[in-house]
C-alpha cells in the first residue's frame, strides 16, 4: 500500500523538475554554440579560399570565434555540472531553502571551469577547427 506524497515531497519534485529544466536549457545552448562556432569557423575559412583573391588573414580570423566558444562551452559545461551538484543536492533532500536555484551554492563539488577546457567534448572539437584554419590560411 503507498502512501499519497506529502506536500513537501510534491515541492521536491517540482523543484528537480526546475533544475532539470535548466540543465537540459544549458546542454542545449552548449551544443548550438558549438554549431554556431563551426559554420563561423567554416564560413570565414570558405570565403577565404575563394576567388582569385585569396585571403590568408580571413582564415586565421577564424580561430578567433572557435576560440571564443570553446572558453562559452567550457563555462556552460562547469554550470551544468554546477546545477547537476545542486539537483543531487535537492533529490537527497539536502537542501533546506526551497526552489532554490542557486547553482553557485554547489561550486564545492564542481571542478573549476578552467578544468572544463581539456573536457573530451570541447578539447577535441577546438583543436580540429583551429588545425583547419591554419591550414586553410597557410594555402591561401
Amino acid at each position: 500500500m503507498t502512501t499519497a506524497p506529502t506536500s513537501s515531497e510534491e515541492a521536491r519534485i517540482a523543484h528537480l523538475g526546475m533544475v532539470q529544466g535548466v540543465i537540459s536549457r544549458v546542454a542545449s545552448d552548449a551544443q548550438n554554440s558549438r554549431t554556431l562556432a563551426i559554420t563561423l569557423a567554416a564560413a570565414m575559412i570558405a570565403i577565404a579560399q575563394t576567388g582569385s583573391n585569396a585571403t590568408p588573414w580571413l582564415a586565421g580570423l577564424g580561430i578567433a570565434p572557435t576560440l571564443l566558444f570553446w572558453w562559452q562551452n567550457a563555462f556552460a559545461l562547469h554550470v551544468e555540472r554546477s546545477y547537476r551538484n545542486l539537483y543531487d543536492e535537492v533529490r537527497h533532500g539536502r537542501i533546506i531553502e526551497p526552489f532554490t536555484m542557486d547553482w553557485r551554492s554547489c561550486l564545492h563539488s564542481a571542478p573549476p571551469w578552467r578544468t572544463a577546457l581539456e573536457f573530451v567534448v570541447a578539447l577535441p572539437f577546438a583543436t580540429v577547427v583551429v588545425i583547419l584554419a591554419v591550414i586553410a590560411k597557410v594555402t591561401a
